[in-house]
């Protein structure tokens, strides 16, 4: 089961927001107190009722009960809009949640209701100024829907679990996140046979549920917090597993040197461990779903790449919310996962663009169109590779000129991971080729460290028979010999070229041999003068044997455009 999308008029900021489509991972974006935090409360909210209600026995289309500001939170003259407040109607908040069964749910839904109908069940609750709610399953063209209404709601509310993570203020809203991560795990315990079978082992079975639970926080805490040594979770009162909120009666010690208890460590610490709980959990109901307020609050931004992955992870198997100032959340490879709140209103982003000017983010001019990239080391490999790349696909050829793909020069690869991370601020998707050289590799292992390159978006100038390379060891000789002979007066067809040195230190040895001082600046000026003058037809262009990585560097571009 999935929640595939949700619909919110008249709360708080939120005037309306029509049929928000729900992927596996959605962000919620926007300007500072334009009701990002609010929509995210509000499916808060709406998943509270309906899992407040999960045991309601009435069989009416709809039922009513007063519900107290403790138990979900939601109190009329705060969270409906002021500016409606004293029109005559229209005075509910109003949240509908369409969840999409899959698999055999839809047989069990069929076999448990006696309903017949597709895959979809939308659930619709409504709060008024007494804040009195009701709650309703407004399905098209089948009455039956709303006839068994309780019935429908226990199937629902059986297969779904949620939990709610907000932007960490206060101690209590911290530990509030973790044990509630920590309560849905021991609910494992209600089908243990063992622990059924057994009433006189509750406090070792408990126990052992919490010493499992310890040790799937050491390895994801250590990420973030490369000091923690151990992890233990303790109960101080094995009484009843769930007669009362857990907190008080439930303690987790972190070793970072000192044990702990975390309700003394930072903000940033509670809410990395409810995260990291998150993300080695397996679970249990057919849909889960975890709404995130500002991920990345408390975090120091060394980290914030790492807990990316770490949420990206977690999205695997639950559905994941999250609202954020940060563009490295953002969903590049499928612009419509992000959500705009923007002036009462929410909606699906359709162009980058769109995301940048809503963070505030200022892409370099070069950037300001295009959000796919190709980074190389140099000036020479952006000509040399632009004229290629054009000549090898129709598909790179169209993206460049319609500046959907740009190549950007590193100027030296000691700034690839300083580029890469500006490039993930500019909300862009890119691929990288480097040397095959100690530089090139350096880098690479130096950005991969840091999170901000993998494997599969990277390409390296491998030439087969050199053990360093760089991109002109794959040209055909004789595509420069008689321009060099021409504008530097050096034969390149000499014993000093044969060699497996890389190309730059075997053009080092041909110019020394022939009276010409060699530097830096010369060898920039021979790698751009070879680009620029670069024949039309590929045959003339590479030797086969040694531009292989050009057919993977257009593969992997290919498939990021």
């Amino acid at each position: 089961m999935k929640l595939i999308s949700f619909s919110v008029t008249n709360y708080r900021s939120i005037t309306t927001a029509h049929k928000i489509s729900l992927s596996n991972l959605t962000v919620l974006v926007g300007k500072n107190n334009e009701g990002k935090s609010n929509l995210l409360t509000a499916l808060n909210t709406a998943m509270s009722t309906i899992l407040f209600n999960s045991n309601s026995r009435s069989g009416n289309a709809v039922y009513t009960r007063r519900m107290t500001l403790r138990e979900i939170g939601y109190e009329w003259e705060r969270d409906f809009p002021l500016q409606y407040q004293k029109r005559k109607s229209g005075l509910e908040s109003i949240f509908t949640l369409s969840f999409r069964l899959e698999g055999s749910e839809l047989d069990e839904f069929h076999n448990e209701t006696h309903i017949g109908g597709n895959e979809d069940i939308p659930i619709r609750i409504r709060f008024n100024k007494d804040n009195n709610y009701r709650i309703e399953v407004p399905k098209k063209g089948s009455s039956s829907y709303n006839k068994k209404s309780s019935q429908i709601m226990s199937f629902v509310t059986q297969r779904i679990s949620f939990n709610y993570i907000k932007a960490v203020r206060t101690e209590s809203m911290a530990l509030h996140a973790l044990m509630n991560v920590i309560r849905e795990e021991l609910r494992s315990l209600e089908n243990n046979q063992e622990y059924e079978q057994a009433q006189k082992r509750v406090m070792d079975l408990q126990q052992e549920a919490l010493n499992r639970i310890s040790k799937t926080l050491i390895d994801p805490l250590k990420v973030f917090l490369p000091n923690i040594k151990d992890i233990r979770i303790l109960r101080n009162n094995f009484n009843e597993l769930y007669s009362r909120p857990m907190g008080s009666d439930i303690d987790v010690i972190i070793d970072d040197g000192t044990p702990t208890s975390i309700s003394f460590k930072g903000d940033g610490i509670k809410s990395l461990a409810a995260l990291a709980l998150l993300q080695e959990r397996k679970n249990t109901k057919a849909a889960s779903i975890i709404a995130i307020e500002e991920p990345e609050s408390h975090l120091h931004s060394g980290a914030i790449h790492s807990l990316v992955d770490v949420i990206t992870k977690i999205s695997e198997h639950n559905q994941v919310i999250l609202t954020t100032h940060n563009p490295l959340f953002v969903q590049r490879n499928n612009i419509g996962a992000n959500v705009i709140v923007d002036k009462g209103r929410a909606y699906p982003a359709k162009a980058i663009t769109e995301i940048r000017e809503i963070l505030g983010v200022l892409p370099a001019d070069n950037l300001k169109n295009a959000n796919k990239v190709l980074v190389v080391e140099g000036e020479d490999d952006l000509i040399s590779l632009n004229k290629i790349l054009s000549l090898k696909s129709e598909k790179i050829l169209s993206a460049l000129k319609n500046n959907n793909l740009i190549i950007q020069p590193l100027y030296g690869a000691a700034n690839l991971s300083h580029t890469l991370s500006d490039l993930r601020r500019s909300v862009c998707e890119y691929v990288v080729l480097l040397d095959n050289d100690e530089a090139g590799r350096t880098a690479y292992n130096k950005a991969v460290s840091e999170g901000l390159l993998e494997i599969a978006n990277t390409k390296f100038t491998v030439c087969n028979g050199s053990p360093d390379s760089e991109f002109e060891d794959c040209i055909k000789p004789t595509a420069y010999e008689q321009l060099f002979l021409t504008s530097f007066g050096v034969k390149i067809n000499c014993k000093e070229f044969h060699s497996n040195k890389k190309w730059s230190d075997r053009m080092r040895d041909v110019f020394c041999s022939q009276g010409v001082n060699w530097s830096d600046s010369l060898e920039k000026k021979i790698k751009n003068k070879l680009a620029e003058n670069l024949p039309n037809s590929l045959d003339e262009i590479l030797i086969p044997q040694k531009s292989g990585f050009i057919d993977g560097l257009v593969t992997i571009i290919e498939m990021l455009i």
